[in-house]
């Protein structure tokens, strides 16, 4: 959000000059500049009292910070021009506090202007984000976990946890063969409801991810949020809202976006140990799986880990959202948009290195899906209706396990399907809006 008091026309300095200025809505807070940016001007930060994080230019966040309800329009104007080095009007103000600060939510009602109360903007539908969020464990709850946790991050601590998952890792690397693992899917084949210990277990090492997540935020000195399970692209994912490690350093975001890949090294040297002590097929699928879901984190072209640890290594808070400036800045005789012209030479370069290689990706598997849909979904039809006569069947003979299994399996079936399609579904979406938006300017 940038603003500069010469972008519409404000009110007349004497309407507004002996004016009480409005208050900040309470629970809102100031964290100050944004650390390690990759903007020219790195922006500020505030708080909002509902818990989003939002930018601000220099000059709208010197104005939030002399909201007290007290000063008049004038006399905050004069401090303004003061601390921000140019002359700034008391209505050119009170245009930045009406059309600015107030419609993001950051500015208090005024009872004797019977005002209603301050409606907190809806976030943008980004790109390839997290859907249908639904909060499980409370805020407070969160913090007593992070703070059990917390230790996990102290300099020696992680020294040695670091080394003994090295050790574990190179020693099952150096005893499992081939057929090992391969005797560990036939038992599953075998004994379908060990798939059940399986997810279970992949279910417990995902939570410990975020936990991993949330205490890293707090060692850092933030304050993570509730914790929840919501549709990533097309699986069930478990989430935790670390937004106020924004407020941290560069090294202290770095920290938290690593977190939960750190405590998936853990959680494989625990899987280590115990399948060493018992030889069990089923926990060795485990942990092959949970190995490759921790590679697959450190990918950067969706928005797993290796997303935010590329954003806050760029300071650049979400890489999507310049995707489209970036594209268009690349047309060969085209100005720079505001918006890549706006970052540092370095980051412009990384980020437009990242688009290059992220839209062949993504184009790659949505042009696959498309392309497979028409031979796939038949054979998928027949496959759900076959495991549909096994639940009735496992049913009937009183075969929980079984059960449980084929619904598990249509499930599995039926979930990447109903997923592309719903990404198909907010894509196109988006593109309507994008084109009602372009029509209305045109005729405007």
């Amino acid at each position: 959000m940038v603003a500069t008091p010469e972008a519409e026309t404000p009110s007349a300095d004497e309407e507004v000059a002996d004016l009480p200025v409005p208050a900040l809505v309470a629970g809102s807070e100031l964290i100050g500049q944004y650390q390690g940016s990759g903007h020219r001007e790195p922006p500020y930060l505030a708080r909002r009292a509902d818990g989003q994080i939002l930018q601000l230019s220099h000059l709208l966040y010197l104005v939030a910070a002399g909201l007290d309800g007290q000063r008049t329009y004038q006399q905050l104007a004069a401090r303004l021009s003061d601390e921000w080095g140019r002359d700034i009007t008391a209505g050119q103000v009170s245009f930045l506090v009406e059309n600015r600060l107030r419609r993001a939510g950051l500015v208090a009602a005024d009872p004797a202007a019977d005002q209603p109360a301050p409606a907190f903007p809806k976030g943008r539908d980004r790109l390839l984000a997290l859907k249908f969020r639904v909060a499980l464990v409370p805020e407070r709850v969160v913090w007593a976990i992070a703070g059990f946790f917390q230790p996990l991050y102290w300099p020696l601590v992680m020294v040695i946890a670091l080394a003994c998952f090295a050790a574990a890792d190179i020693w099952l690397v150096m005893r499992i063969g081939m057929g090992q693992v391969l005797s560990g899917a036939q038992a599953l084949i075998n004994q379908p409801e060990q798939l059940l210990l399986v997810i279970g277990v992949l279910a417990l090492a995902g939570m410990f991810h975020e936990f991993g997540h949330v205490a890293a935020c707090r060692y850092g000195g933030a304050r993570p949020g509730v914790m929840g399970l919501g549709i990533y692209l097309v699986w069930p994912a478990m989430y935790s809202t670390v937004t106020e490690s924004y407020r941290l350093s560069r090294g202290g975001r770095l920290r938290t976006d690593l977190g939960g890949i750190y405590f998936n090294a853990l959680a494989i040297l625990v899987m280590i140990v115990l399948y060493a002590q018992t030889g069990l097929p089923w926990l060795l699928v485990a942990l092959l799986a949970w190995q490759i879901t921790t590679v697959w984190q450190f990918l950067p072209s969706i928005r797993l880990d290796g997303y935010y640890i590329l954003s806050d290594l760029v300071g650049v808070p979400d890489l999507f959202d310049r995707m489209g400036p970036m594209l268009r800045s690349m047309i060969p005789g085209r100005p720079l948009h505001p918006r890549v012209r706006e970052l540092k030479p370095w980051a412009r370069r990384v980020i437009a290195v990242w688009v290059v290689l992220v839209i062949p990706f993504l184009a790659y598997w949505l042009i696959g899906f498309l392309v497979l849909a028409p031979y796939v979904l038949p054979s998928m039809w027949q496959a759900l209706l076959h495991q549909g006569e096994g639940v009735g069947s496992a049913a009937q003979a009183g075969d929980v396990a079984a059960t449980l299994v084929a619904i598990l399996r249509i499930f599995l079936l039926a979930l990447p399907w109903a997923g592309v399609t719903l990404i198909l579904f907010y894509l196109g979406r988006s593109f309507v809006r994008k084109l009602r938006a372009w029509r209305r300017r045109a005729k405007s």
